[in-house]
């Protein structure tokens, strides 16, 4: 069965992992399609704003641009009154108010056809010759009075990289007669690229379309100036790509940064540019997914911590289990010795089945040797009733079996006597003929001996000894219960009947509740019919003590119910280790819990109850939780049916939760039954009267 249990724990292991693995992947890939959805949302959000401030950049200059065509179409209408000679100064100074009105412009002159400027705002100007300027060049080989000629950036005199605007003059024949320029004012347009800035890492240029870099935003030294048209550069791929706009994530040819950069085409219809002006305006993706990367690290090492807590959590709880699991199998074991031993004591007789009680004691103990003696009434004398072969061969010398000696003799078993408890010795020197050893003894070097007692006084006791490492509480524990069950049948001997009632109750309901490792109510049912039988027959007191924990559903609500796990197992624990090893443990249901105490009146038991209420209330259950339970005690009235039982406890048990909770209640009953613990109308402790 164990075998089975431990392939099923395996398999139920498993699935837990593959869930757990199947649970982290699918919140992994919820994560990374979060993480990539934002990444590809910034990315498109930070393209359309790039394209915006292209386009704000774009209709500023637009607007400049038309105001300084219509300007240059102007002056060409005024020409023939400007040329008259009487009006060359008018003409300047015409020029230099025009100038000053526009804050685009810094400059404004004309030539004549052979390109002497006639007349400027600035009066250094007049009488230069600038026929091999592009700006007079170009115009001059391709004439049209509609266009308007943008020249390629040039340093002017001030080393500032400039452009000019131009517009031919007509002759009345329609031939070339000259230009009309503006050059623009660089300041304006500085203006114009500082107003989208909007981000540190933000660069805009103005470029020609030839390729040649007008302007920067901020300014960085070796760019003005720079020719972008060269093969591969992005520049290059926005002309070739004939579109007006475009978005490029790539590395930049003029600065060799990987940027993200928008460029935008302006050449209005209206216009009619030569050259077009591009503007390009970029960042840095590294800045612009910057918060998306912090936000991937955080998910990142979020998900990375719930790995490694779930991983964590799903071990500890199958540690925590698998511990549950073993010692349920352990528990389960001992009731099936038990069950084992009820059946053999049906066909053998008592010797024998002490034989066979010891062997069993010997294994699950892993002791080569083991004894037992009964112990007289007086408590003075032992008598060996049964023992292993291994102690009969290396270390009995008598004849075994009727061996009688005083307590004095006894060794460890006298101390075990004397304390009332287990005594476990891990450290004998094993020399022969020690001192303390009983009669016809060889020393042996670790032993444990355990009390049987009865009615306040030790019938018997079971030794066992030379273990291969040391004794523990937790053999003390198991041996001491198996030497109590082996007394117990053996005393029960004495009705078959009942034997055979007891039998048939373990055969069909010996079960251990999974969660808290104690008996479970099938199993309750079933020994309270014996133990009341027991009661009868021996004509000794039998009580019961009902509890439940108050506002258990405020656990499980505010912590969960793996706390709630946790409080039941721990109340468990904390009673088990204050009650008697024959007193009857059980869950009752739900976070209800039920003690059967043979031998103990009313009184008794109340104060045991109070023992346990004041354990539990004083006992820390993790992160400063407090628990507290209410207690109903009742004892059995002989003739009652064992539901009448039952329901007498719960009435008191209700009686405690209504009066405040945290106490313990005594049913009423129908005659006194201790002077100085009950009434006869009410049952109650004076020392529970005051509860929390």
């Amino acid at each position: 069965m164990s075998k089975t249990l431990d392939r099923s724990s395996q398999y139920r292991m498993r699935q837990h992992w593959l869930a757990l693995s199947v649970a982290l992947t699918l919140l992994g890939c919820i994560v990374a399609y979060n993480l990539v959805s934002m990444r590809q949302r910034i990315i498109s959000q930070e393209h359309q704003r790039l394209t915006n401030q292209a386009r704000v950049i774009d209709k500023n200059i637009e607007r400049q641009l038309t105001a300084t065509s219509l300007t240059l179409e102007g002056i060409i209408d005024d020409l023939p009154e400007l040329h008259r000679p009487q009006n060359h100064a008018q003409a300047n100074k015409r020029l230099s108010v025009l100038a000053d009105a526009m804050p685009g412009v810094r400059t404004l002159f004309y030539t004549d056809a052979k390109g002497t400027i006639l007349a400027s705002n600035r009066q250094e100007l007049i009488g230069r010759n600038v026929t091999t300027r592009q700006f007079f060049d170009e115009p001059r080989r391709h004439p049209d009075p509609d266009t308007l000629y943008i020249s390629p950036p040039f340093k002017s005199v001030l080393n500032r990289y400039v452009f000019d605007l131009t517009k031919i003059i007509p002759a009345p024949d329609g031939s070339f007669n000259g230009i009309v320029t503006a050059g623009v004012d660089p300041d304006y347009f500085e203006t114009i690229l500082a107003s989208t800035l909007y981000a540190p890492d933000m660069w805009n240029t103005i470029n020609h379309g030839d390729g040649l870099r007008f302007m920067t935003m901020p300014y960085r030294e070796g760019q003005v100036g720079k020719n972008l048209a060269v093969p591969g550069s992005l520049f290059t791929r926005h002309k070739e790509s004939g579109k007006p706009e475009n978005i490029f994530t790539d590395t930049a040819y003029a600065t060799g940064e990987y940027r993200m950069v928008a460029l935008l085409t302006l050449q209005p219809k209206e216009l009619k540019m030569d050259k077009p002006l591009v503007i390009i305006i970029s960042r840095s993706p590294d800045a612009v997914l910057e918060s998306w990367k912090n936000e991937a690290i955080f998910q990142g090492l979020l998900f990375l911590v719930a790995c490694i807590g779930s991983s964590i959590g799903l071990f500890l709880l199958h540690r925590r289990q698998s511990l549950f699991e073993k010692q349920a199998q352990r528990a389960e074991a001992m009731v099936q010795i038990r069950y084992e031993l009820l059946e053999y004591a049906t066909m053998h007789t008592v010797d024998e089945l002490l034989q066979y009680g010891l062997d069993e004691v010997c294994r699950i103990s892993d002791s080569p040797i083991g004894f037992y003696h009964f112990v007289d009434p007086d408590q003075q004398a032992l008598t060996l009733q049964a023992w292993s072969t291994r102690t009969l061969q290396e270390f009995c010398r008598a004849e075994g079996h009727g061996m009688h000696y005083g307590v004095e003799q006894a060794g460890v078993w006298a101390e075990c006597i004397q304390t009332r408890a287990p005594a476990i010795h891990n450290d004998y020197a094993g020399l022969p003929n020690k001192k303390g050893l009983p009669p016809g003894h060889a020393p042996v070097m670790r032993e444990l001996v355990v009390p049987v007692i009865r009615d306040e006084r030790i019938v018997a006791v079971l030794g066992v000894g030379n273990k291969e490492s040391d004794y523990t509480l937790k053999d003390a524990e198991e041996v001491l219960y198996l030497a109590d069950v082996t007394w117990e049948i053996i005393d029960s001997r004495r009705s078959q009947e009942e034997l055979k009632q007891a039998n048939e109750l373990l055969a069909n309901h010996a079960r251990i509740d999974y969660l808290t490792g104690i008996y479970n109510r099938r199993m309750f049912d079933g020994l309270m019919t014996a133990e009341i039988a027991r009661s009868y027959r021996y004509n000794s007191s039998l009580s019961l003590i009902m509890m439940d924990i108050d506002h258990f559903k405020q656990v499980n609500d505010t912590l969960g119910h793996a706390a709630g796990d946790h409080v039941l197992q721990k109340i468990a624990e904390l009673i088990s280790g204050r009650i008697r090893n024959y007193d009857i443990f059980s869950r009752w249901g739900g976070e209800e819990f039920v003690i059967m105490a043979p031998k103990n009146d009313v009184c008794k038991a109340a104060e045991l109850a109070e023992i346990l209420r004041e354990a539990i209330e004083q006992f820390d259950f993790g992160n400063g939780l407090k628990i507290t339970v209410s207690f109903g005690v009742t004892q059995y009235w002989y003739g009652e049916e064992p539901e009448e039982f039952v329901a007498r406890a719960d009435t008191a048990l209700y009686q405690a939760k209504h009066k405040g909770r945290n106490r313990v209640e005594i049913a009423e009953q129908p005659v006194v039954l201790s002077k100085n613990c009950v009434t006869e109308e009410l049952v109650r402790l004076p020392l529970l009267e005051a509860s929390s």
